[in-house]
């Protein structure tokens, strides 16, 4: 950063014209540094975002199985209480299809990043709601669930962020779903299950990230 050195005058002195121009192409310089600096302050806060985990969600709607439960028309249990942090599944019975469950999420979230995974997979089953607190909501639909009886590649629909193995294998994919509308304040997000040959299920932990500042604290 250009440093400035003031010239300085006693009463009645004279200043040159190049002094002069020369403090003030230094102010000028220092100016403009100043507002690049700024400018790239608020682009680095525009981009500060912070995680949230939410445990043990409980559902206004729909029915919880625990992990180790055999669920009718399946073959198989997780084999386990506990698998990474899920402890609960929430879903719906093979032939049926609608809410799966519903979370209270109350916060102004860019992204929402869920648990899941289908007997029978590998299918175009789920769908995302976003409800607002303004009374609207929005719809994601077609969402691709990956099947839980042994690891699949990603693939390019509905791609995993990672996965968790139970003791015999079973699989939760992790997922991401944007929030179209990242400027409304969201009350609600439900699941449901659109195709009835297929039990994609929810588990019982969430994560969402969020804007922490918005730049324009900073040109108040």
């Amino acid at each position: 950063m250009t440093k400035f050195s003031p010239i300085l005058r006693k009463p009645g002195e004279v200043i040159k014209s190049e002094d002069w121009n020369k403090m003030q192409e230094d102010i000028q310089a220092d100016i403009e540094e100043l507002k690049r600096k700024l400018d790239a302050l608020k682009d680095y806060i525009d981009n500060m975002e912070e995680s949230t985990t939410m445990l043990d969600m409980n559902s206004l709607v729909g029915k919880s199985y625990t992990l180790e439960e055999i669920l009718p028309g399946e073959s198989s249990s997780y084999d386990a209480s506990i698998v990474g942090l899920i402890t609960k599944q929430w879903l719906l019975p093979m032939g049926k299809v609608g809410d799966i469950c519903r979370f209270s999420v109350v916060s102004r979230l860019r992204c929402l990043e869920y648990w899941s995974g289908a007997e029978n997979g590998d299918k175009k089953a789920l769908e995302v709601v976003f409800n607002y607190m303004d009374g609207t909501s929005a719809v994601i639909s077609e969402l691709f669930v990956h099947d839980r009886m042994r690891l699949r590649p990603k693939g390019t629909e509905n791609p995993y962020l990672e996965y968790l193995l139970s003791p015999n294998e079973l699989v939760w994919y992790r997922y991401r779903v944007l929030n179209p509308n990242p400027e409304k304040e969201v009350l609600t997000v439900s699941f449901k299950k659109t195709i009835g040959d297929c039990t994609p299920r929810i588990g019982n932990v969430v994560h969402y990230s969020s804007k922490i500042t918005p730049s324009e604290t900073l040109s108040e």
